[in-house]
Protein backbone atom coordinates (compact mmCIF):
# COMPACT_ATOMS: atom_id res chain seq x y z
CA UNK A 1 0.00 0.00 0.00
CA UNK A 2 1.25 3.32 -0.82
CA UNK A 3 0.76 6.54 1.15
CA UNK A 4 -1.62 7.63 -1.75
CA UNK A 5 -3.49 4.97 -1.56
CA UNK A 6 -7.40 5.17 -1.90
CA UNK A 7 -6.90 9.61 -2.70
CA UNK A 8 -9.51 9.20 -5.78
CA UNK A 9 -11.90 7.72 -3.32
CA UNK A 10 -11.26 10.45 -0.55
CA UNK A 11 -10.93 13.14 -2.96
CA UNK A 12 -14.48 12.36 -4.27
CA UNK A 13 -15.98 12.30 -0.98
CA UNK A 14 -14.21 15.74 -0.08
CA UNK A 15 -16.07 17.00 -3.32
CA UNK A 16 -19.12 15.78 -2.69
CA UNK A 17 -19.04 16.53 1.10
CA UNK A 18 -18.89 20.24 -0.08
CA UNK A 19 -21.14 20.19 -3.12
CA UNK A 20 -23.13 22.91 -1.37
CA UNK A 21 -20.32 24.74 0.01
CA UNK A 22 -18.30 25.06 -3.34
CA UNK A 23 -21.13 26.19 -5.59
CA UNK A 24 -22.62 28.80 -2.81
CA UNK A 25 -18.89 30.45 -1.77
CA UNK A 26 -18.28 30.16 -5.95
CA UNK A 27 -21.62 32.08 -7.16
CA UNK A 28 -20.97 34.48 -4.44
CA UNK A 29 -17.50 35.34 -4.48
CA UNK A 30 -17.49 35.73 -8.38
CA UNK A 31 -20.96 36.86 -8.43
CA UNK A 32 -20.52 39.78 -6.15
CA UNK A 33 -17.18 40.80 -7.91
CA UNK A 34 -19.02 40.49 -11.19
CA UNK A 35 -22.06 42.49 -10.20
CA UNK A 36 -19.71 45.44 -8.61
CA UNK A 37 -18.03 45.88 -11.88
CA UNK A 38 -21.42 45.82 -13.88
CA UNK A 39 -22.09 49.00 -11.66
CA UNK A 40 -18.98 50.52 -11.86
CA UNK A 41 -20.12 50.84 -15.99
CA UNK A 42 -22.65 51.94 -15.04
CA UNK A 43 -22.12 54.63 -12.28
CA UNK A 44 -19.00 55.90 -14.16
CA UNK A 45 -19.73 55.50 -18.02
CA UNK A 46 -17.05 58.73 -18.95
CA UNK A 47 -13.22 59.00 -18.69
CA UNK A 48 -14.05 62.10 -16.50
CA UNK A 49 -16.33 60.65 -14.07
CA UNK A 50 -13.58 57.83 -13.50
CA UNK A 51 -10.85 60.45 -13.56
CA UNK A 52 -12.41 62.32 -10.51
CA UNK A 53 -12.61 58.87 -8.53
CA UNK A 54 -9.01 58.31 -8.73
CA UNK A 55 -8.61 61.53 -7.16
CA UNK A 56 -10.76 60.35 -4.57
CA UNK A 57 -8.89 57.23 -3.79
CA UNK A 58 -5.59 57.70 -4.32
CA UNK A 59 -4.98 58.79 -0.69
CA UNK A 60 -3.34 56.76 1.58
CA UNK A 61 -5.84 55.52 3.45
CA UNK A 62 -7.65 54.63 0.50
CA UNK A 63 -4.03 52.81 -1.05
CA UNK A 64 -4.12 51.00 2.60
CA UNK A 65 -7.44 49.62 2.02
CA UNK A 66 -8.16 48.46 -1.49
CA UNK A 67 -4.05 48.50 -3.28
CA UNK A 68 -1.57 49.98 -4.79
CA UNK A 69 -3.41 52.09 -7.14
CA UNK A 70 -1.81 51.13 -11.00
CA UNK A 71 -3.26 53.18 -13.63
CA UNK A 72 -5.02 56.60 -11.62
CA UNK A 73 -3.03 58.42 -14.51
CA UNK A 74 -5.54 57.16 -17.05
CA UNK A 75 -8.50 55.07 -14.61
CA UNK A 76 -10.39 52.77 -17.22
CA UNK A 77 -12.89 50.87 -16.17
CA UNK A 78 -10.63 47.35 -15.41
CA UNK A 79 -7.94 49.34 -13.87
CA UNK A 80 -10.78 50.72 -11.15
CA UNK A 81 -12.20 47.19 -10.84
CA UNK A 82 -8.67 45.68 -10.10
CA UNK A 83 -8.33 48.78 -7.57
CA UNK A 84 -10.88 48.64 -5.88
CA UNK A 85 -12.50 45.22 -5.82
CA UNK A 86 -9.59 42.42 -6.44
CA UNK A 87 -8.24 43.06 -2.90
CA UNK A 88 -11.29 42.67 -1.86
CA UNK A 89 -12.32 39.44 -3.61
CA UNK A 90 -8.79 38.39 -3.10
CA UNK A 91 -9.25 38.30 0.80
CA UNK A 92 -12.91 36.29 0.41
CA UNK A 93 -11.29 33.66 -1.45
CA UNK A 94 -8.57 33.27 1.02
CA UNK A 95 -11.10 32.53 3.89
CA UNK A 96 -12.67 30.36 1.84
CA UNK A 97 -9.62 28.06 1.42
CA UNK A 98 -8.71 28.36 4.88
CA UNK A 99 -12.41 27.16 5.99
CA UNK A 100 -12.19 24.35 3.57
CA UNK A 101 -8.80 22.65 4.59
CA UNK A 102 -9.32 22.81 8.07
CA UNK A 103 -12.43 21.45 7.86
CA UNK A 104 -11.34 18.84 5.68
CA UNK A 105 -7.94 18.00 7.83
CA UNK A 106 -8.33 19.34 11.15
CA UNK A 107 -11.98 18.98 11.98
CA UNK A 108 -11.99 15.41 10.36
CA UNK A 109 -9.22 14.37 12.74
CA UNK A 110 -11.02 15.81 15.53
CA UNK A 111 -13.98 14.05 15.92
CA UNK A 112 -12.22 11.12 15.24
CA UNK A 113 -13.40 10.29 11.44
CA UNK A 114 -9.72 10.12 10.19
CA UNK A 115 -8.77 7.30 12.41
CA UNK A 116 -11.62 5.37 11.54
CA UNK A 117 -11.13 5.85 7.41
CA UNK A 118 -7.39 5.23 8.60
CA UNK A 119 -8.18 1.55 9.66
CA UNK A 120 -9.10 0.55 6.10
CA UNK A 121 -7.20 0.58 2.71
CA UNK A 122 -6.20 4.22 3.04
CA UNK A 123 -2.33 5.55 2.59
CA UNK A 124 -0.74 8.40 5.24
CA UNK A 125 -0.98 11.36 2.96
CA UNK A 126 -4.78 10.29 1.16
CA UNK A 127 -6.47 12.46 3.80
CA UNK A 128 -4.18 15.84 3.07
CA UNK A 129 -3.96 15.32 -0.65
CA UNK A 130 -8.12 14.70 -0.94
CA UNK A 131 -8.91 18.24 1.29
CA UNK A 132 -5.90 19.96 -0.84
CA UNK A 133 -7.90 18.78 -4.28
CA UNK A 134 -11.36 20.13 -3.01
CA UNK A 135 -9.73 23.46 -1.90
CA UNK A 136 -8.05 23.54 -5.11
CA UNK A 137 -11.29 22.80 -7.33
CA UNK A 138 -13.49 25.38 -4.74
CA UNK A 139 -10.55 27.89 -5.67
CA UNK A 140 -10.15 27.24 -9.54
CA UNK A 141 -14.00 27.29 -10.05
CA UNK A 142 -14.17 30.91 -8.62
CA UNK A 143 -11.19 32.08 -11.13
CA UNK A 144 -12.97 30.64 -14.07
CA UNK A 145 -16.54 31.98 -12.66
CA UNK A 146 -14.61 35.32 -12.14
CA UNK A 147 -12.96 35.47 -15.91
CA UNK A 148 -16.54 34.24 -17.62
CA UNK A 149 -17.76 37.47 -15.51
CA UNK A 150 -15.56 39.95 -16.27
CA UNK A 151 -15.39 39.39 -19.39
CA UNK A 152 -19.47 39.45 -19.94
CA UNK A 153 -18.94 43.09 -18.40
CA UNK A 154 -17.00 43.72 -21.39
CA UNK A 155 -13.27 43.87 -20.07
CA UNK A 156 -10.18 43.43 -21.78
CA UNK A 157 -9.32 39.60 -21.66
CA UNK A 158 -6.12 39.88 -20.57
CA UNK A 159 -6.55 41.85 -17.80
CA UNK A 160 -9.42 39.49 -17.04
CA UNK A 161 -7.40 36.68 -17.37
CA UNK A 162 -4.64 38.35 -15.02
CA UNK A 163 -6.97 39.62 -12.29
CA UNK A 164 -8.37 36.09 -11.81
CA UNK A 165 -5.01 34.19 -11.86
CA UNK A 166 -4.26 36.27 -9.18
CA UNK A 167 -7.22 35.53 -7.07
CA UNK A 168 -6.40 31.79 -7.85
CA UNK A 169 -3.06 32.03 -6.38
CA UNK A 170 -4.01 34.01 -3.21
CA UNK A 171 -6.89 30.89 -2.94
CA UNK A 172 -4.14 28.62 -3.44
CA UNK A 173 -1.55 30.35 -1.13
CA UNK A 174 -3.96 29.91 2.01
CA UNK A 175 -4.92 26.72 1.07
CA UNK A 176 -1.03 25.69 1.75
CA UNK A 177 -0.80 27.46 4.57
CA UNK A 178 -3.90 26.66 5.90
CA UNK A 179 -2.53 22.53 5.58
CA UNK A 180 0.62 23.59 7.13
CA UNK A 181 -1.32 25.14 10.30
CA UNK A 182 -3.73 21.92 10.10
CA UNK A 183 -0.68 20.02 11.39
CA UNK A 184 0.49 22.03 14.37
CA UNK A 185 -2.70 22.02 16.55
CA UNK A 186 -5.06 19.45 17.50
CA UNK A 187 -7.84 21.93 17.47
CA UNK A 188 -9.55 22.93 14.61
CA UNK A 189 -10.53 26.23 16.34
CA UNK A 190 -7.12 26.81 17.03
CA UNK A 191 -6.04 26.19 12.96
CA UNK A 192 -8.67 28.21 11.53
CA UNK A 193 -8.09 30.97 13.75
CA UNK A 194 -3.86 31.01 12.58
CA UNK A 195 -5.21 30.75 9.38
CA UNK A 196 -7.59 33.70 9.57
CA UNK A 197 -4.56 35.48 11.00
CA UNK A 198 -2.88 34.68 8.65
CA UNK A 199 -4.88 36.64 6.57
CA UNK A 200 -5.07 39.41 8.26
CA UNK A 201 -1.29 39.75 8.83
CA UNK A 202 -0.81 39.79 4.91
CA UNK A 203 -3.12 42.45 4.39
CA UNK A 204 -1.90 44.37 6.97
CA UNK A 205 1.89 43.85 5.46
CA UNK A 206 0.48 44.85 1.84
CA UNK A 207 -1.42 47.65 3.11
CA UNK A 208 1.99 49.26 4.75
CA UNK A 209 3.89 48.53 2.37
CA UNK A 210 2.00 50.03 -0.21
CA UNK A 211 1.41 53.15 1.92
CA UNK A 212 5.26 53.24 2.26
CA UNK A 213 6.37 52.83 -1.44
CA UNK A 214 3.19 53.79 -3.46
CA UNK A 215 2.90 52.20 -6.71
CA UNK A 216 6.21 49.96 -6.23
CA UNK A 217 5.64 48.87 -3.16
CA UNK A 218 8.29 48.03 -0.14
CA UNK A 219 10.01 45.08 1.04
CA UNK A 220 6.62 44.53 3.57
CA UNK A 221 4.18 44.45 0.19
CA UNK A 222 6.78 41.37 -1.08
CA UNK A 223 6.06 39.37 1.64
CA UNK A 224 2.86 39.32 1.45
CA UNK A 225 0.37 36.62 -1.03
CA UNK A 226 -2.33 39.52 -1.55
CA UNK A 227 0.56 42.08 -2.20
CA UNK A 228 2.11 39.74 -5.16
CA UNK A 229 -1.01 39.22 -6.74
CA UNK A 230 -1.91 42.78 -6.65
CA UNK A 231 1.57 43.32 -7.74
CA UNK A 232 0.20 41.58 -11.13
CA UNK A 233 -1.16 45.15 -12.51
CA UNK A 234 -4.33 43.96 -14.48
CA UNK A 235 -5.74 46.13 -16.62
CA UNK A 236 -3.07 48.39 -16.97
CA UNK A 237 0.63 46.51 -18.51
CA UNK A 238 -0.17 43.01 -16.93
CA UNK A 239 2.91 41.59 -15.59
CA UNK A 240 2.93 37.27 -14.91
CA UNK A 241 5.94 37.38 -13.46
CA UNK A 242 4.54 38.08 -9.37
CA UNK A 243 2.31 35.17 -9.52
CA UNK A 244 5.39 32.86 -9.80
CA UNK A 245 6.39 33.92 -6.35
CA UNK A 246 2.97 32.83 -5.07
CA UNK A 247 2.96 29.62 -6.97
CA UNK A 248 6.49 28.51 -5.73
CA UNK A 249 5.44 29.41 -2.06
CA UNK A 250 2.49 27.41 -2.43
CA UNK A 251 4.37 24.94 -3.17
CA UNK A 252 7.32 24.69 -0.37
CA UNK A 253 4.47 25.38 1.87
CA UNK A 254 1.96 21.94 1.24
CA UNK A 255 5.70 20.06 0.68
CA UNK A 256 6.40 20.88 4.24
CA UNK A 257 2.82 20.14 5.80
CA UNK A 258 3.39 16.75 4.20
CA UNK A 259 6.99 16.44 5.78
CA UNK A 260 4.97 17.17 8.98
CA UNK A 261 2.54 14.04 8.63
CA UNK A 262 5.01 11.64 9.28
CA UNK A 263 5.86 13.40 12.10
CA UNK A 264 2.97 13.17 14.14
CA UNK A 265 0.31 10.90 15.40
CA UNK A 266 -3.44 11.34 13.73
CA UNK A 267 -5.03 13.15 15.85
CA UNK A 268 -2.44 14.95 17.88
CA UNK A 269 -0.25 18.28 16.48
CA UNK A 270 3.14 19.01 16.78
CA UNK A 271 3.06 21.24 19.13
CA UNK A 272 2.65 19.26 22.56
CA UNK A 273 -0.51 20.34 24.36
CA UNK A 274 0.90 22.76 27.26
CA UNK A 275 0.52 20.88 30.60
CA UNK A 276 -2.11 22.55 33.05
CA UNK A 277 -2.49 23.24 36.76
CA UNK A 278 -3.79 20.57 39.32
CA UNK A 279 -6.58 22.67 39.87
CA UNK A 280 -8.41 24.88 37.81
CA UNK A 281 -7.93 29.11 38.44
CA UNK A 282 -11.18 30.34 40.20
CA UNK A 283 -11.59 32.57 37.20
CA UNK A 284 -12.33 29.48 34.90
CA UNK A 285 -15.27 28.71 37.10
CA UNK A 286 -18.35 28.65 34.88
CA UNK A 287 -18.76 28.06 31.10
CA UNK A 288 -18.26 32.18 30.56
CA UNK A 289 -14.85 32.19 31.92
CA UNK A 290 -14.00 29.20 29.86
CA UNK A 291 -15.05 30.54 26.66
CA UNK A 292 -13.49 33.41 27.06
CA UNK A 293 -10.17 31.12 27.94
CA UNK A 294 -10.93 29.21 24.86
CA UNK A 295 -11.56 32.72 22.56
CA UNK A 296 -9.06 34.47 23.86
CA UNK A 297 -5.94 34.12 21.27
CA UNK A 298 -8.78 34.92 18.54
CA UNK A 299 -9.75 37.50 20.40
CA UNK A 300 -6.07 39.15 20.60
CA UNK A 301 -5.50 38.76 17.04
CA UNK A 302 -8.84 40.11 15.94
CA UNK A 303 -8.45 43.21 18.23
CA UNK A 304 -4.94 44.13 16.83
CA UNK A 305 -5.72 43.56 13.81
CA UNK A 306 -9.16 45.94 13.85
CA UNK A 307 -7.12 48.36 15.38
CA UNK A 308 -4.28 48.87 13.48
CA UNK A 309 -6.81 49.22 9.89
CA UNK A 310 -8.43 51.62 11.68
CA UNK A 311 -5.21 53.82 12.55
CA UNK A 312 -4.60 54.63 8.77
CA UNK A 313 -7.76 55.50 8.31
CA UNK A 314 -8.46 58.00 10.79
CA UNK A 315 -6.25 60.55 8.09
CA UNK A 316 -8.00 60.08 5.40
CA UNK A 317 -9.86 63.82 6.60
CA UNK A 318 -6.97 65.21 6.14
CA UNK A 319 -6.00 63.62 2.56
CA UNK A 320 -9.04 64.86 1.35
CA UNK A 321 -8.68 68.27 3.01
CA UNK A 322 -5.39 68.54 1.10
CA UNK A 323 -7.16 66.99 -2.24
CA UNK A 324 -9.38 69.60 -2.70
CA UNK A 325 -7.17 72.66 -1.51
CA UNK A 326 -5.27 71.71 -4.39
CA UNK A 327 -7.91 70.82 -6.96
CA UNK A 328 -10.91 73.21 -7.40
CA UNK A 329 -12.26 70.85 -9.93
CA UNK A 330 -12.74 68.30 -7.13
CA UNK A 331 -14.41 70.63 -4.69
CA UNK A 332 -17.20 71.08 -7.29
CA UNK A 333 -17.54 67.61 -7.21
CA UNK A 334 -17.90 67.64 -3.30
CA UNK A 335 -20.70 70.04 -2.70
CA UNK A 336 -20.57 69.67 1.57
CA UNK A 337 -16.58 70.17 1.35
CA UNK A 338 -14.15 68.95 2.97
CA UNK A 339 -15.57 68.12 5.67
CA UNK A 340 -18.61 66.75 4.62
CA UNK A 341 -16.71 64.29 2.17
CA UNK A 342 -14.19 63.05 5.28
CA UNK A 343 -17.34 62.19 7.34
CA UNK A 344 -18.82 60.19 4.12
CA UNK A 345 -15.41 58.68 3.65
CA UNK A 346 -15.05 57.73 7.99
CA UNK A 347 -18.87 56.25 7.58
CA UNK A 348 -17.80 54.01 4.54
CA UNK A 349 -14.92 52.49 6.19
CA UNK A 350 -15.80 52.26 9.70
CA UNK A 351 -18.58 49.66 7.76
CA UNK A 352 -15.45 47.66 6.39
CA UNK A 353 -14.16 47.47 10.21
CA UNK A 354 -17.09 46.55 11.85
CA UNK A 355 -17.60 43.71 9.20
CA UNK A 356 -14.34 42.90 10.24
CA UNK A 357 -15.25 42.17 13.72
CA UNK A 358 -17.84 40.59 13.04
CA UNK A 359 -15.76 38.05 11.28
CA UNK A 360 -14.63 36.99 14.38
CA UNK A 361 -17.81 36.19 15.35
CA UNK A 362 -18.87 34.06 12.31
CA UNK A 363 -15.59 32.25 12.96
CA UNK A 364 -16.30 32.11 16.90
CA UNK A 365 -19.82 30.69 16.12
CA UNK A 366 -18.13 28.03 13.81
CA UNK A 367 -15.90 26.84 16.12
CA UNK A 368 -18.68 26.23 19.10
CA UNK A 369 -19.87 23.65 16.23
CA UNK A 370 -16.46 21.80 16.44
CA UNK A 371 -17.17 21.51 20.67
CA UNK A 372 -20.43 19.49 19.55
CA UNK A 373 -18.11 17.41 17.03
CA UNK A 374 -15.44 16.51 19.67
CA UNK A 375 -18.29 15.18 22.61
CA UNK A 376 -16.63 18.10 24.55
CA UNK A 377 -20.12 19.66 24.31
CA UNK A 378 -22.00 16.59 25.61
CA UNK A 379 -19.00 15.96 28.43
CA UNK A 380 -20.07 19.57 29.66
CA UNK A 381 -23.91 19.27 29.10
CA UNK A 382 -23.74 15.54 31.65
CA UNK A 383 -22.61 18.06 34.55
CA UNK A 384 -25.21 20.36 36.14
CA UNK A 385 -25.15 22.83 33.13
CA UNK A 386 -28.35 23.67 31.60
CA UNK A 387 -28.27 24.16 27.44
CA UNK A 388 -29.30 27.34 28.01
CA UNK A 389 -26.13 28.69 30.05
CA UNK A 390 -23.89 26.53 27.77
CA UNK A 391 -24.70 28.43 24.72
CA UNK A 392 -25.21 31.82 26.44
CA UNK A 393 -22.31 31.97 28.15
CA UNK A 394 -20.78 31.62 24.75
CA UNK A 395 -22.86 33.92 23.07
CA UNK A 396 -21.94 36.56 25.23
CA UNK A 397 -18.26 36.06 24.90
CA UNK A 398 -18.51 36.58 21.06
CA UNK A 399 -20.86 39.38 21.45
CA UNK A 400 -19.12 41.39 23.69
CA UNK A 401 -15.75 40.53 22.08
CA UNK A 402 -17.31 41.82 18.42
CA UNK A 403 -18.91 44.98 20.17
CA UNK A 404 -15.39 45.62 21.68
CA UNK A 405 -13.65 45.41 18.17
CA UNK A 406 -16.22 47.76 16.64
CA UNK A 407 -15.27 50.25 19.78
CA UNK A 408 -11.78 49.65 19.28
CA UNK A 409 -12.15 50.39 15.55
CA UNK A 410 -13.52 54.00 16.37
CA UNK A 411 -11.23 54.85 18.79
CA UNK A 412 -8.29 54.43 16.55
CA UNK A 413 -9.82 56.21 13.62
CA UNK A 414 -10.78 59.00 16.29
CA UNK A 415 -7.44 59.10 17.40
CA UNK A 416 -5.49 59.30 13.91
CA UNK A 417 -8.20 61.93 13.15
CA UNK A 418 -8.15 64.20 15.82
CA UNK A 419 -4.25 63.91 15.12
CA UNK A 420 -4.21 65.14 11.55
CA UNK A 421 -7.24 67.10 11.46
CA UNK A 422 -5.93 69.27 15.12
CA UNK A 423 -9.76 68.40 16.06
CA UNK A 424 -10.05 67.16 19.74
CA UNK A 425 -13.94 66.72 18.61
CA UNK A 426 -12.96 64.14 16.39
CA UNK A 427 -12.33 61.49 18.77
CA UNK A 428 -15.63 61.63 20.25
CA UNK A 429 -17.46 61.73 17.07
CA UNK A 430 -15.99 58.84 15.85
CA UNK A 431 -16.42 56.56 18.96
CA UNK A 432 -20.38 57.77 18.85
CA UNK A 433 -20.33 56.53 14.95
CA UNK A 434 -18.59 53.13 15.84
CA UNK A 435 -21.28 52.66 19.30
CA UNK A 436 -23.96 53.38 16.71
CA UNK A 437 -22.75 50.48 14.55
CA UNK A 438 -23.04 48.40 17.69
CA UNK A 439 -27.06 47.38 17.15
CA UNK A 440 -25.64 46.01 13.46
CA UNK A 441 -22.76 43.83 15.05
CA UNK A 442 -25.08 42.49 17.08
CA UNK A 443 -27.39 41.50 15.08
CA UNK A 444 -25.13 40.07 13.02
CA UNK A 445 -23.70 38.35 15.97
CA UNK A 446 -27.69 37.28 16.57
CA UNK A 447 -28.11 35.63 13.28
CA UNK A 448 -24.87 33.55 13.40
CA UNK A 449 -26.41 32.29 16.77
CA UNK A 450 -29.89 31.33 15.14
CA UNK A 451 -28.10 29.59 12.74
CA UNK A 452 -25.98 27.55 14.76
CA UNK A 453 -28.77 26.71 17.23
CA UNK A 454 -31.79 26.08 14.44
CA UNK A 455 -29.68 24.39 11.46
CA UNK A 456 -25.68 23.89 11.84
CA UNK A 457 -25.30 22.31 8.97
CA UNK A 458 -25.55 25.85 7.28
CA UNK A 459 -23.17 27.99 9.54
CA UNK A 460 -20.62 27.85 5.91
CA UNK A 461 -23.50 30.39 4.63
CA UNK A 462 -22.55 33.06 7.18
CA UNK A 463 -19.24 33.91 5.60
CA UNK A 464 -21.50 34.48 1.99
CA UNK A 465 -23.80 36.60 4.28
CA UNK A 466 -21.59 38.26 5.65
CA UNK A 467 -19.23 39.25 2.43
CA UNK A 468 -23.27 40.41 1.19
CA UNK A 469 -23.12 42.51 3.96
CA UNK A 470 -19.62 43.70 3.17
CA UNK A 471 -20.11 44.56 -0.38
CA UNK A 472 -23.99 46.36 0.32
CA UNK A 473 -22.30 48.48 2.52
CA UNK A 474 -18.84 49.56 0.68
CA UNK A 475 -20.63 49.48 -2.50
CA UNK A 476 -23.92 50.49 -2.06
CA UNK A 477 -23.87 53.91 -4.39
CA UNK A 478 -23.05 51.59 -7.30
CA UNK A 479 -25.42 49.00 -6.75
CA UNK A 480 -29.12 49.08 -7.28
CA UNK A 481 -31.01 50.22 -3.73
CA UNK A 482 -33.10 46.74 -3.28
CA UNK A 483 -29.44 45.29 -2.87
CA UNK A 484 -28.39 46.19 0.91
CA UNK A 485 -32.45 45.18 2.27
CA UNK A 486 -31.10 42.40 3.87
CA UNK A 487 -28.36 44.21 5.72
CA UNK A 488 -28.23 45.38 8.80
CA UNK A 489 -26.21 48.77 7.70
CA UNK A 490 -28.97 49.42 5.38
CA UNK A 491 -30.96 50.49 8.18
CA UNK A 492 -28.10 52.14 10.56
CA UNK A 493 -27.91 55.99 9.94
CA UNK A 494 -24.02 56.34 8.77
CA UNK A 495 -22.61 58.12 11.75
CA UNK A 496 -21.01 60.83 10.89
CA UNK A 497 -21.99 61.88 7.89
CA UNK A 498 -25.90 61.49 8.90
CA UNK A 499 -27.82 62.71 11.29
CA UNK A 500 -28.51 60.07 14.37
CA UNK A 501 -31.73 58.33 14.61
CA UNK A 502 -32.61 55.86 17.92
CA UNK A 503 -35.90 54.74 16.22
CA UNK A 504 -33.95 52.22 13.02
CA UNK A 505 -30.95 51.22 16.19
CA UNK A 506 -33.65 50.18 18.55
CA UNK A 507 -35.79 47.99 16.34
CA UNK A 508 -32.24 46.33 15.20
CA UNK A 509 -31.81 45.53 19.05
CA UNK A 510 -34.80 44.05 19.26
CA UNK A 511 -34.34 41.77 16.20
CA UNK A 512 -30.83 40.97 17.61
CA UNK A 513 -32.63 39.72 21.03
CA UNK A 514 -35.14 37.39 18.99
CA UNK A 515 -32.51 36.41 16.90
CA UNK A 516 -30.66 35.09 20.33
CA UNK A 517 -34.08 33.88 22.03
CA UNK A 518 -33.96 31.80 18.51
CA UNK A 519 -30.75 30.49 19.13
CA UNK A 520 -31.50 29.04 22.46
CA UNK A 521 -34.20 27.64 22.12
CA UNK A 522 -33.62 26.03 19.00
CA UNK A 523 -30.55 24.63 20.68
CA UNK A 524 -32.64 23.13 23.09
CA UNK A 525 -34.85 21.35 21.30
CA UNK A 526 -32.48 19.36 18.66
CA UNK A 527 -29.97 16.72 19.51
CA UNK A 528 -26.29 17.53 20.25
CA UNK A 529 -24.08 17.18 17.48
CA UNK A 530 -26.88 16.82 14.82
Amino acid sequence: MSRLSGTGVLAELAVRTDRVRIPVWTVAVAGLTVLIASSYSTIYPTAESRQARAELISSPAATALAGPGYGLDDYTLGAMVANEIAGMTMVAVAIMSVLLVTRHLRTEEETGRTELVRAGVVGRYTGITAGLISAALANLFVALLLVIGLLGVGLPPAGSLNMSAGVLVVGLVFTSLSALASQFTEHARTASGVGISAIIVGYLLRAVGDVQQGHSGSLLTWVSPIGWSQATRAYVDERWWPLLIGIVAAALTVGCAYAAIGRRDVGAGLLPPRGGRAEASPRLTGITALAARQQRGQILAWGVGVFALSLPIGSLGKQISDFIDQDPDLAQLLPGGAAAAADGAFALYLVFLVVMAAMYAVGAVVSIRSEESSGRAEEALATPVSRASWLGGQLAVIAAAAVAFAVAAGVGMGITAAFTLSDAGALGRLIGAALNSVPAVLVIVGACAAVYGLSPRALPALWVFLGYVLVAGMFGEVLPDWFGVLSPFHYTPALPAESFSATPLAVLLLLAAALFLAAVTGFQRRDVGR
